[in-house]
């Protein structure tokens, strides 16, 4: 494996970015991954560098004529890519790499992690970037992604294709397990379901949260070949609660999409319906627990995106969320 990181040609005024990119190195070393960089033996590049190297690893620098001109160029390298121009560079840099880790630095590093980022967003490669938030020097970076995700310019699971913590061991962690979204122009994989939108006398919300994850959704679950939505509504809500549907209490509410909570890169088509239920809650099957939250507090639980987005503005009798 290779990781391409990508950090300042100076090293700071806080000597506290100069170790945490020795210890970078270090780590990536220790690790048996390859380090891919831009070349420099001055600034955080050479700390990385030189750390990686005196661990006993392998790094490959790739530098463009120019910068070797300028005698900038780390001459202990294992090995020296030279190319001509600095976007030949970031070209090799990343058909070098299986993933891509910004230090802290300058506009460059910006530039050439950004550049990774939106073109795994296109499905050009689907390697994963982290961040290093050594001080929390990135924090305005992750705060800029959630705004863009809040504005519609960005979806949520290309914020999450970022990973940002100040420990790199953990950075790398997570690439071991990263799997990409779909692309950008890539229409994801749809699941259709059935929802219950379930309300109590004091109008109080029904959720759910399966074993092994952490947002709460409504009950319901994906239709079985041939079934209709209200057959496997039915058969959810005996499995997971022990309760069947009240005769002549169903109203659909329409067909709304989101994206899923559990399998990353796809979205639900969700038949919604309102249901009354008969019999006592009794959780089974992959429900971990089942809850009554009242809808019209602020909510303090982590709601899967068809419940914050389709279920629980129904829920609170607003009419502006929108069906298929």
């Amino acid at each position: 494996m290779r990781i391409c990181v990508f950090c300042g040609s100076s090293a700071g005024h806080n000597p506290v970015y100069a170790n945490a990119a020795r210890e970078t190195g270090r780590t990536i070393a220790a690790r048996g991954i390859e380090l891919v960089y831009g070349g420099g033996r001055v600034g955080l590049m050479g700390v990385l560098a030189d750390a990686a190297l005196d661990a006993g690893g392998v790094v490959i620098g790739v530098m463009p004529q120019a910068l070797v001109d300028r005698e900038i160029q780390h001459s202990g390298l294992t090995e020296l890519q030279i190319v001509a121009t600095m976007h030949e560079r970031k070209t090799r840099m990343a058909e070098l790499a299986d993933g891509f880790l910004a230090l802290p630095g300058g506009a460059g590093t910006l530039e050439e992690i950004f550049e990774q980022w939106t073109w795994a967003q296109l499905g050009m490669h689907s390697k994963p970037c982290g961040f290093l938030n050594t001080l929390g020097y990135f924090d305005p970076v992750q705060e800029m992604a959630e705004r863009m995700t809040r504005e519609g310019f960005l979806r949520p699971a290309h914020a999450a294709m970022l990973t940002f913590d100040s420990d790199a061991g953990a950075i790398l962690d997570g690439f071991a397990g990263y799997a990409a979204p779909v692309s950008k122009w890539q229409s994801p994989p749809t699941i259709q379901i059935v929802a219950a939108l379930i309300q109590d006398d004091a109008q109080r919300l029904l959720l759910v949260r399966k074993k092994g994850t952490r947002s709460f959704m409504q009950p319901g679950g994906k239709l079985l070949p041939s079934e209709s939505p209200m057959a496997a509504l039915e058969r959810e809500l005996r499995e997971e609660l022990g309760c069947a549907v009240r005769p002549g209490s169903p109203v659909f509410l329409g067909t709304f999409i989101a994206e899923t909570a559990n399998e990353r890169g796809s979205v639900v088509e969700a038949a919604l319906y309102r249901v009354e239920l008969l019999g006592t809650i009794n959780v089974g099957g992959e429900i971990e627990e089942a809850i009554w939250i009242d809808a019209g507090r602020p909510c303090q639980i982590e709601l899967a995106p068809l419940t914050r987005d389709a279920v629980w503005p129904l829920a609170q009798g607003r009419s502006e969320t929108a069906s298929l």
